[in-house]
């Protein structure tokens, strides 16, 4: 049911006769998604091969590190060594007190 072919997404495991990714399937059965969700995203696949992108996935699970999931802009925080020593003496201009 499961084909890895070098010439299909660069090797990635997918569904045979398709090019659609067998761990994204299975992470959303995971995820409960509803059947009829499940056969609107993949119309092409059926009951028992939704089942069994699940039963591979947990048979031969992913190794390495996650993938990272990528934040929206409005989250970001830009880090650069300017702002991290301008946090760490007060600001970007700081006055001198002059000693007396």
């Amino acid at each position: 049911m499961v084909i890895e072919d070098p010439e299909i997404l660069s090797g990635t495991p997918v569904i045979q006769g398709s090019r659609i990714p067998v761990y994204d399937v299975a992470s959303l059965v995971e995820e409960r998604t509803p059947m009829d969700e499940l056969k609107e995203l993949y119309p092409r696949l059926s009951e028992e091969q939704f089942r069994l992108a699940s039963v591979y996935a947990k048979a031969r699970p992913l190794r390495g590190r996650p993938k990272r999931k990528s934040l929206p802009d409005s989250s970001r925080i830009s880090v650069s060594k300017k702002n991290l020593r301008e946090a760490s003496i007060g600001g970007p201009k700081r006055a001198k007190v002059a000693s007396r």
